[in-house]
Order: structure tokens, then C-alpha cells, then sequence
């Protein structure tokens, strides 16, 4: 460093005495370009050489971050890799696997929202990219341990290629301080952004941001230099003028088509990109500017865009934004056609020597002639077009206010869990400050650029507010923002005469200690670390440390079903043709599996099986509207309700492969049972709910949980293995409404609770309170002490479950049950008499249970069983959960032993006794 700064100097002195005018050599060229003007003086700058070492540096960071930190999580030995526990990477993978093995990328599937299937509306860009670097990194031989260890690195390319357009954004606005702060802050800000990064973490978000991000590096950078960019200067060939300003056009164009190849619906930054430009076109126009070259810059890169998204794009999808249809090639080409318009727009009115406040009226009248002759000619676009801006304008209601990643960020300390700060001051703030700032600038000097960027913020910006989903988006923006605000701060202290001391004394560092080094420079580049950089490095070391695949108990879960069930006949590799008429011709041994759709993923990729419901959102129901799905599914209240959910979803297939396994776990007995109702439009207040019990002066809230909640299938599967289940220390109460104070009505336990096993006590206490005129029902105090008697389910029988228990009782995360026509057990009976069956159960995991089943016989009775007591059979499933010897049927208190072949189980047979 001392060596290059004393050239440095020698240069500048050599230059200051004019022996030799700089422009006429090369060496005070060179000195030239690490010069600056401070206050009308030159000062040394820090050659580029050095800040490319930092970003060097920062990028040799963020591979430790994301990559060495969660190397254990993902690397889990035995050849596998444990992608996020956020199944959308699993399924990536699959594309990519499949991709890989067809060297064709498939847009339909028909394995998931059994049986219906579903178009694909992932972007092509991952799969290829994993599947271009799988065959070179093995050498044109790729194992599909090769794909997964590619795949698992994918995100951290994106995430630290993601550090060089940050970098060179904040260069172009402010400066390189600006740059490597930017690339740095890039690299360390937690939450969505280093989560989507991070080694595993396979899904289309880390493509989305590097590419949106470079999109946006390269139209700044035409804006930047395409001044002179005109209609006349391209038909003139003047290299000059075009060199330039055309490559980062072209460059703009295919970035933003590479993004469009990652995910459809951005389209969005086209919307960014003309709102600039129309502001920009408008502040030109008024200015006495030529807008000629917007139009080419915005034109070309468009049309580029469109070029490259046309392959992909489906007629049959019509204008489905969610997918690779009409809608995103249709998009930009109206953008085309309008950033032409308002151009020539601009020289016309030039030419008529009209008042240049006409121009932005003329701007609104094409837009508003725009959206009149697209909603009479092209109506389904504009439908589509204006219910997408309602998704976003108004509030989520229903399921879709449960999915947590469309949550506002303001919600579920979600600011503070994407940009922390220190002292309660956060990033996003300090963000906000900086934006003004570049506003500010941009009303003072109008550079384009500086709107682009203000504009992308902004609207990023809104984005984040209404879902916190899009902060690894915004991070970008908070990033850049937080950088100028720096860059401005430094430069109104004069740090740059800080780097022109230590360059000038880089041989006397004392004395550049002691005349140079100023409190203020202290103070900024501490605040800066303390206040940017500290507080997000801390959070994400964390985040990298601790990020993780699915839980144990869903992997082994998923592994058990493929290698323990019958195969369906469909692999996930194959490339299947989209069916023309959208229904697909399964094979007969094609069946379901019934979970909440959060893990339809996992049950497809690494469970080789066909979801009913998957993370697409597909396949969920609605128990109100009568849409059959998971939602329906786990919320029927008997089990027969269950079974024409079933049977609605397809009337020509049996039931029992419709859905052939159900898998439902602990959450969705508890945690996710609040968002089962949400999507079925369920009051939750039918499951559960609370009173109040009056001690002293004081309300006592009391958790209820009720009886309709021990009814549905959920509960039944889940928390008591379908058996019949008494009632367990049930709560009867009896309460009445009472106002607050703030005008809230809130019940209020009127008389003692009675706490009871025998349910005719309960019903007594109920009918008496009700009597008195109070208000009264049964209840219970936790989930797994019912408040109502349980039947036994007939077609459900346990055939798997997880490891880990939840709870002291033993019970476990995730369980397996068949669902099977079940065997009839048949015989006569005295009229009244109770006929009750029971057979022990020893699980996989060494539980016990007994499965019992009664009725009421009416001279002759029927039950239905579904455990065989003779083990599985040759081509069904291998399940490890079964009966310990034979059923005892007991009638009038004698007992007998029935046996149960498993082929009377699957057929339905009948058992005569």
C-alpha cells in the first residue's frame, strides 16, 4: 500500500508542476483515475485494485455464511442431502432431477392435487441452471447425487453473485463507499433474505432477487449513459453514441427475461421500470429534454424480455398471472407500445410547439384510452390485471390470512426479524431516510438513475408492507438505502480527505494518527458498524447456524411410505404430456395421500407418492362452499362426512384410492387447526374458546376446548389412533355474558365448574344450569381429554408413526394410517345386548395401544375392522404397526377370538361368527 501510494503521489505531483499534460500520457491517466476534487483541491483516492480485494473479500464472507455455517444441517452423511425444512426446494429439486434425466423441463404434473394434477408454474431457470452446472461440474455424467449437491449450492451462488450488482448500484449512485457498504449490508442482513440464500434453501427466491437485482443495475447503467441515445445516432451508426447505452439495454433485456424464466409474476418490475420512465419522460419533457432515448432503452429491453419468456409461455393458461400463460408476454408488450407512444408523444408535441404541461395530461389520456380499449377487447387480461392489484390493495381474509409469508411486516415482529437494529433503531428505518435523501437528490439533479432506484424502493417498499414475504426483495432496496444515507454522511464530514492523509502519509502513521484522524471519522464508521452492519451480522450468523431441513419425524415419515407402500405405477422423473381436456388418465394403481397441504411436497419428492393438497395451495377445499379437500377432510365431525369428501373429489374412483393414507401430525391438531378453519370459513370459536371465572375482584380467563373439536378426523387420528376413546375429566360449566368496562362481552362462570368422567353427570349439570337460566355446554380443558365420547373410525388403521414423541403420553409427531374398505364382522346377538371388538396394537415405536369398536346389536350385529391380524401380504403395504394376536369379540360377557386375513381387510370381506 505505501509502495502504490507513494507512485500515486509522485504522479500527482509530477502533474501539478505540468512537465507533462495528463491527457497526453498514459501514467497520469492512470493517476487521474484515483484522484478527486475535494473543497477545489485534489485528493488521493484508494485505487480500484483495493476495493475489489474488500469485495473479493465480502463474497469469500457470504460463502461462509451461507454455505460452511449450515454445511452439517444439509451434508448429513449417507449420501444425503437435507434440503429446507420449506418444502418448495424439495420440489425444485425434483424439476431439476428431472430435468437432468429428460434434458427437457416439464411444466405439468400430475403426481400432486391427486387426482387432478396441476400445470407447473415454477420458472425453467433453476432447473436448467442446476442441470447445465450438474454436467459440468461431473463432466457430462451426472449421478443424481451430483444434481442434489449442485442444487444444495444453488442458492448460495445466487446469493453471493447477488453482492456484485448490489455493489456496482451503490457505486453508480453514490459512489464505491456507497458500493461496498451496499454489497457488504448485501451479504449480512438476516431473516427472508440470508434464509432464501442459505446452502439448501433450493427454491426460485435466490434466482428471483440476483436477477431482478441485475435487471436493475443494467437499466440504471443505460439510463446512465444513453443521453445522447437517438432514433438519428442508431440509423447513423455513431458507435460512439450507441456502445454503451445499447449493451446495458440489451443486457437489461435479457436479465429481465432470465428473471421472467425464474417466476412469472415478475412482470412487476415492468411495472417499475415504465412508472420511472413515465416520470422521467414527463420531468424531460417539461425540461426542454429529448425523451427519445427512454423510449429506445425501455423498448428494447422489453421486447428483448418478450422474446425470451414466448417459449414458455401457454395458450391453454389463458391470462393466469401465477403461471407461464398470455398474461406475461401480453404485458410487455403493451409495455412496448406504451413507452414508444409517450415518446414520440413527447416529440410530437415539441414539433407542435404545444405547452409542455400538456404532456402529462396526454401521458394520463393514454393510459385511461389504454385500460377502455383492453377492457372491451381483451376483458379476461384486464380481469385478471385488476384483481391482481386488489390482492395486494386490500386485506387477506379467510385462508389466505393464515399463510404466514403473506403476513404484513409489521406483523409478528416481522421488521425486526428481517432488519434489526440496535436501541430499537432498525434498518428499515434508517432506510426510509435514505430514501428521502435520494428523492431529494433526484428533485435537485434528476438523474434517472436516482429514480429508478427511489421508484424501485418505493414500490418494493409497499410490496413488504402488505407481505413480509417480499423483504428478501426490499433487503436489496434497505441495503442501498442505508449505504447512501452513509455515503452522504461520510462525505458531509469529508472523509475523503481521510483517504487522501493516509495515502499521502502512508510512511508516517503516527502523524497521520495524530493530525488526521478526526473524532467525527470515528464516530461515523462506528455508527455505521453498530448501527448497520453489527446488528444483522449477529442475527444471521445465527440464522446460518441454525437453518435446517424438515423435521426428522416428516423425513423418516416420507421414507417409510416409499419404501413400505404399494408403488402408485407414475415415477416423479417421468415427463407426463399435459392432458388437453384437464383430466389425466391415471393408471388403476394410481392413489392419494391426505395431509395439510404443507407437506404435499415432501410426500411427492421424497416420499414418491401423489398428494391430495400440496403447497401450491391446491387441493385445500372448503367445508362452507362445499369444495372437497384436506380442509373438509379433516374438519368432518364423523367419519362418514370424511368419506364423501372423499368421494367428491373424484366420483369415479373408489374412495379408498382417492386416498389411500392419511397423514396428519401434531400441528394439525394444534398449531395449524386455527388455519383448517380459516380456509373452510369455520368460525374457530365452534372448536374452541375460553371463560372467564370471577376470583376476588378479578376475571380468571379459563381455555376451552369443545366438543366439535374431538369430533373431527384430525383430533381422532392424530391425538386418539381412531379407537374409541371414553370421555376423559370432562368440565361442564355453566356462564353468563357480561359487559367490561371497555365494552367487550365476555362469559362468565356463574356457578362451579363440575369436573367428571361420567357423561350423564355432565349432560345432568348442563340441562339443570340451562334450567336456571344460564348459559351451559361441555368442555374440556386440554386437547387430549375429550369432552365427548369417541367412536371408533372403521376404515383407518395406524400403520406407521415418527419417532418422537410430543408428549409425556407417548404420543407421537407424525402418524400413517391406511384407509381400507375394512373387514365386516358379522353375527347374532340378543336385541340390546353391547357387542364390543378389541384387539392390542404394538406400534413401530413400541407403543401400545387397544383399538376397540362397539354397537348395539339389534338381534344381529356389524362391525367393521381394519386391522388384519395375519400381517401384510405381497404387494400391499409393509406396515409395522399391527395387531398382537387375534381380536376378542366379547357378547353378554363371553369371549371369542376372531382372526383377520389382510385380504378380507382390503376387499371388504365378510367374517361370519
Amino acid at each position: 500500500m505505501k509502495k502504490r501510494a507513494d507512485d500515486i503521489k509522485k504522479k500527482t505531483d509530477h502533474t501539478k508542476k505540468g512537465s507533462v499534460d495528463a491527457k497526453n500520457t498514459d501514467q497520469d491517466k492512470s493517476a487521474a483515475k484515483n484522484t478527486d476534487e475535494l473543497g477545489g483541491e485534489e485528493v488521493l483516492r484508494i485505487p480500484p485494485m483495493y476495493w475489489y480485494f474488500g469485495l473479493l473479500a465480502i463474497m469469500l464472507f457470504s460463502i461462509y455464511l451461507r454455505a460452511l455455517l449450515p454445511w452439517k444441517a444439509v451434508f448429513v452423511g449417507n449420501n444425503t442431502v437435507m434440503f429446507s425444512s420449506e418444502s418448495d426446494a424439495w420440489y425444485n429439486m425434483m424439476l431439476a432431477k428431472s430435468t437432468v434425466l429428460n434434458l427437457h423441463r416439464t411444466f405439468y404434473d400430475p403426481l400432486t392435487n391427486f387426482p387432478y394434477g396441476t400445470p407447473i408454474h415454477f420458472g425453467p431457470f433453476d432447473s436448467w441452471g442446476i442441470t447445465i452446472a450438474s454436467y459440468i461440474v461431473s463432466l457430462g455424467r451426472p449421478a443424481l447425487h451430483t444434481v442434489d449437491v449442485v442444487g444444495a449450492f444453488w442458492p448460495v451462488l445466487m446469493g453471493t453473485l447477488l453482492v456484485l450488482p448490489a455493489y456496482f448500484i451503490g457505486k453508480e449512485i453514490a459512489g464505491r463507499g456507497c458500493g461496498i457498504i451496499t454489497a457488504l449490508l448485501t451479504v449480512v442482513l438476516p431473516g427472508q433474505l440470508i434464509a432464501r440464500t442459505t446452502l439448501g434453501f433450493t427454491d426460485h427466491h435466490a434466482s428471483e432477487i440476483l436477477l431482478s437485482t441485475l435487471t436493475m443495475l443494467f437499466f440504471l447503467l443505460a439510463l446512465g449513459t444513453g443521453r445522447g441515445l437517438s432514433l438519428n445516432s442508431i440509423l447513423k451508426k455513431d458507435v460512439r453514441a450507441l456502445r454503451y447505452p445499447l449493451l446495458y439495454t440489451v443486457l437489461a433485456g435479457i436479465s429481465m427475461g432470465l428473471y421472467l424464466d425464474s417466476w412469472p409474476l415478475g412482470v412487476m418490475f415492468e411495472g417499475i421500470l415504465l412508472l420511472s420512465l413515465t416520470i422521467q419522460s414527463t420531468v424531460d419533457h417539461i425540461r426542454g429534454r429529448d425523451t427519445e432515448y427512454l423510449g429506445i432503452i425501455g423498448g428494447i429491453a422489453l421486447f428483448i424480455a418478450l422474446l425470451m419468456i414466448l417459449p414458455y409461455s401457454n395458450s391453454a393458461d389463458g391470462f393466469n398471472l401465477n403461471r407461464y400463460s398470455l398474461f406475461q408476454p401480453t404485458t410487455l408488450l403493451l409495455g412496448v407500445i406504451y413507452i414508444l407512444v409517450i415518446s414520440s408523444l413527447s416529440k410530437i408535441l415539441n414539433q407542435m410547439g404545444l405547452n409542455k404541461y400538456y404532456y402529462p395530461g396526454s401521458i394520463a389520456g393514454v393510459i385511461i384510452l389504454g385500460f377502455v380499449i383492453l377492457r372491451l377487447a381483451a376483458s379476461q387480461f384486464m380481469g385478471t390485471f385488476i384483481s391482481t392489484l386488489f390482492t395486494y390493495l386490500l386485506p387477506r381474509s379467510g385462508g389466505a390470512s393464515t399463510v404466514a409469508e403473506l403476513s404484513p411486516i409489521f406483523a409478528n415482529n416481522g421488521v425486526d426479524a428481517n432488519f434489526p437494529g440496535i436501541f430499537g433503531i432498525s434498518t428499515f428505518y434508517i432506510a426510509l431516510f435514505g430514501l428521502a435523501l435520494l428523492i431529494f437528490s433526484y428533485v435537485k439533479h434528476e438523474k434517472p438513475g436516482d429514480l429508478l432506484v427511489a421508484v424501485w424502493s418505493l414500490m418494493l417498499l409497499i410490496l413488504t408492507i402488505d407481505s413480509n414475504r417480499s423483504a428478501y426483495y426490499y433487503a436489496i432496496n434497505v441495503a442501498i438505502l442505508c449505504a447512501y444515507l452513509s455515503a452522504w454522511v461520510l462525505d458531509w464530514i469529508k472523509f475523503a480527505s481521510l483517504e487522501d492523509a493516509l495515502l499521502r502519509k502512508a510512511d508516517q502513521p503516527v502523524q497521520f494518527l495524530k493530525d488526521d484522524l478526526k473524532f467525527t471519522h470515528l464516530l461515523a464508521v462506528v455508527a455505521i458498524i453498530m448501527l448497520l452492519i453489527f446488528p444483522s451480522l449477529s442475527n444471521s450468523v445465527i440464522e446460518a447456524r441454525y437453518a435446517s431441513g424438515p423435521t426428522s419425524d416428516w423425513y423418516t415419515s416420507c421414507v417409510w411410505l416409499m419404501n413400505n407402500t404399494p408403488s402408485p405405477g407414475m415415477d416423479i422423473y417421468t415427463i407426463y404430456p399435459r392432458p388437453t381436456n384437464g383430466q389425466y388418465p391415471y393408471p388403476d394403481t394410481a392413489y392419494g395421500v391426505m395431509s395439510w397441504w404443507d407437506y404435499g411436497h415432501m410426500m411427492e419428492t421424497i416420499g414418491h407418492r401423489m398428494p391430495n393438497a400440496n403447497p401450491f395451495q391446491e387441493g385445500i377445499g372448503n367445508a362452507t362452499a362445499g369444495i372437497p379437500g384436506s380442509s373438509p377432510y379433516f374438519l368432518a365431525e364423523n367419519e362418514s362426512d370424511a368419506e364423501k369428501v372423499l368421494t367428491n373429489l373424484d366420483k369415479n374412483r373408489s374412495i379408498y384410492l382417492t386416498t389411500k393414507f392419511v397423514m396428519p401430525d401434531i400441528e394439525m391438531a394444534i398449531s395449524k387447526f386455527y388455519a383448517m378453519t380459516a380456509w373452510s370459513d369455520i368460525p374457530f370459536s365452534r372448536y374452541a374458546g375460553g371463560a372467564y371465572q370471577q376470583q376476588g375482584d378479578k376475571l380468571v380467563p379459563i381455555q376451552l376446548y369443545l366438543q366439535p373439536y374431538f369430533n373431527t378426523m384430525v383430533a381422532r387420528l392424530e391425538l386418539f389412533d381412531g379407537t374409541e376413546t371414553p370421555i376423559g375429566d370432562a368440565v361442564a360449566i355453566a356462564y353468563r355474558p357480561m359487559q367490561l368496562q371497555d365494552g367487550t362481552t365476555v362469559p362468565v362462570i356463574t356457578d362451579q365448574p363440575k369436573i367428571s368422567r361420567n357423561y350423564t353427570e355432565l349432560e345432568e349439570f348442563v340441562n339443570a344450569s340451562r334450567a336456571k337460566g344460564d348459559l351451559a355446554m361441555i368442555a374440556s380443558r386440554d386437547q387430549l381429554t375429550p369432552a365427548v365420547p369417541l367412536e371408533a373410525l372403521k376404515h383407518y388403521r395406524l400403520v406407521h408413526e415418527s419417532e418422537n414423541d410430543v408428549m409425556q403420553s407417548g404420543l407421537k409427531w407424525v402418524k400413517t394410517f391406511e384407509h381400507v374398505p375394512g373387514a365386516v364382522i358379522t353375527g347374532a346377538a340378543p336385541a340390546g345386548t353391547k357387542v364390543t371388538i378389541a384387539v392390542p396394537i404394538m406400534t413401530n415405536s413400541k407403543r401400545a395401544f387397544i383399538y376397540r369398536q362397539s354397537n348395539v346389536s339389534n338381534g344381529q350385529f356389524t362391525l367393521v375392522v381394519p386391522y388384519s391380524t395375519e400381517g401384510p401380504m405381497a404387494g400391499g403395504t409393509n406396515f409395522d404397526t399391527k395387531p398382537i394376536g387375534a381380536y376378542q369379540l366379547v357378547i353378554c360377557d363371553k369371549a371369542y377370538e376372531v382372526r383377520v386375513p389382510e385380504e378380507m381387510v382390503l376387499a371388504g370381506g365378510v367374517v361370519k361368527v
